[in-house]
């Protein structure tokens, strides 16, 4: 078994990945040692879910752009 920063600074993943409200929840649980383990298995399965990877995938694939297309026309100019 690895060893990453989601383990030992789970709050790290969160705050990078920018979801500060789960940040500051496993930063709270960092504090108290207990909790701890608890926050670095809940920041490794954030950040190996396979669901992220594939909305990214699709968000670029839609939001691509073709560098020799055309401008695209005001309305007023459409019209």
């Amino acid at each position: 078994m690895d060893l990453r920063w989601s383990d030992l600074v789970p709050c790290v993943s969160f705050f990078a990945a920018g979801r500060a409200v789960a940040g500051i929840v496993t930063l709270l649980m960092q504090l108290s040692l207990i909790f701890w383990p608890a926050a670095a298995i809940w920041a490794r399965r954030a950040s190996n879910n396979p669901e992220v990877d594939r909305k990214l995938a699709e968000f670029a694939e839609v939001h691509k752009v073709d560098p020799y297309a055309k401008p695209a026309k005001k309305f007023r100019q459409a019209v």
